[in-house]
């Protein structure tokens, strides 16, 4: 199995290499968008490392990325950009390098766990009694306790 083989399924990446789940991850989610890409790929680090909250039990790389749910790449959707790499291009081979030497990079984000497009967080978010609160797409209210912006990006953590 090689870094970006076509797939043709979603079952097909369970059971791969850490450095191709990660660097698919990283094309499908920031295949436009350079500025943020290692920070994409330390959230994926944050989640493998956390030692509690939601994502205490997700341990590998592929647990985290492949959690239903918790990458837009990977929805069916937006699927088939991630199962067949455009591994000639430039985009791939920068994504391939960060997930090979990610350790090598310094963290832009912290400890940031979460992250979505700036434009939707702009959209989503509101300030009420000093208080910066996000509105999930389908989901709850939280409160932004830190973020950053990075690239096309906003990273944060949040309290409910």
């Amino acid at each position: 199995m090689a870094i970006g083989d076509k797939l043709t399924s979603r079952d097909q990446l369970y059971g791969r290499d850490s450095v191709d789940l990660l660097a698919r991850t990283l094309y499908g989610e920031t295949e436009n968008d350079s500025e943020s890409r290692v920070g994409v790929a330390y959230v994926v680090a944050n989640r493998k490392n956390a030692t509690s909250g939601e994502f205490k039990n997700l341990t590998t790389i592929e647990a985290v990325v492949l959690q239903k749910n918790a990458f837009s790449c990977f929805w069916d959707d937006n699927l088939a950009k991630c199962l067949a790499p455009d591994t000639s291009s430039a985009v791939w081979k920068n994504c391939v390098g960060v997930a090979q030497n990610l350790s090598s990079f310094s963290n832009p984000i912290g400890d940031k766990l979460f992250y979505t497009v700036t434009t939707l967080f702009n959209k989503l978010s509101y300030t009420d009694n000093g208080k910066l609160y996000y509105d999930f797409p389908g989901g709850s209210t939280v409160v932004i306790t830190s973020k950053v912006a990075l690239g096309a990006h906003t990273f944060f953590n949040y309290t409910l």
